[in-house]
């Protein structure tokens, strides 16, 4: 079975994306079972420490690998001009993962394979560690007003009322490390999805540029098959919440969610 991975790139140097590059070639050596490919659409080559394709092959060894610069179309439809052609292929596993992961491959090989054995499962997501180790709570109930201005404004959870809510909707009363929870918001920094439901829903809704995308992927994923945040496998993110410091990105993230209001209904809480 052939493991597709999609990575898009905007003003990322090669140093920055090593750790990734090292993990699929760490991968690609010790598994029999899955051939293991990377795509990347570069959207904005970075000025002075450019990966190059020559570069980024010498990183990731034998990986059959398409490399393609192009204009900044935004995440979604980045990926689904890595995915997009290759959905009907035969059934494939594709992740989507961001620049920022890396991982131990006897971490991640059995949730790959429970993944690849799982025909009623559309798509997974890992247990998320940061690099000091501890969980990212990345299993969220469906996006709302609420729950992105407490993402924006922690001080907001010193009503206990709202703390009590956030609570709820990123689910930190379940056990993130042992129990496999089921959701339609599963974080898009790592999804490992089955290709067969990719091409039927057609990949990511192209009308977001950035933000929410991974909420309107995997809620429309769900009703072709189960997603689910299974801890068997693990990555490490190190995460950089771009929205919480520039006014681009929060700008990008008030348009995202005016555009998964208007596809899945306005909710407040």
């Amino acid at each position: 079975m052939v493991i597709l991975f999609s990575l898009v790139l905007y003003r990322h140097s090669l140093e920055s994306i090593a750790p990734l590059l090292s993990s699929i070639r760490c991968l690609a050596a010790c598994t029999q079972r899955f051939s293991i490919r990377l795509n990347i659409y570069n959207a904005c080559p970075h000025e002075t420490d450019d990966p190059t394709p020559p570069r980024v092959r010498s990183m990731v060894g034998s990986s059959l690998m398409i490399y393609q610069y192009a204009k900044n179309i935004g995440f979604g439809a980045a990926n689904n001009c890595n995915l997009l052609p290759f959905s009907r292929e035969g059934e494939s596993l594709f992740i989507v993962v961001n620049p920022d992961i890396s991982f131990d491959p006897a971490l991640l090989l059995p949730l790959l394979e429970w993944a690849a054995d799982s025909s009623d499962v559309s798509c997974v997501a890992p247990l998320v560690h940061g690099q000091c180790g501890s969980i990212q709570f990345s299993v969220k109930r469906d996006p709302t007003i609420t729950s992105l201005l407490l993402g924006k404004f922690s001080r907001l959870q010193s009503f206990s009322v709202l703390k009590r809510y956030d609570r709820w909707h990123r689910n930190l009363d379940r056990d993130y490390a042992h129990e496999c929870i089921e959701s339609s918001y599963l974080s898009g920094c790592f999804l490992v999805i089955n290709s067969l439901r990719y091409a039927e829903i057609g990949g990511f809704c192209e009308k977001y540029f950035l933000h929410l995308e991974d909420a309107d992927i995997v809620r429309r994923l769900s009703h072709y098959g189960r997603c689910i945040h299974n801890p068997i496998g693990a990555v490490v993110h190190r995460w950089a919440r771009g929205s919480h410091h520039s006014s681009i990105q929060m700008v990008h993230l008030i348009y995202s969610l005016f555009v998964y209001m208007s596809i899945w209904g306005f909710k407040i809480y």
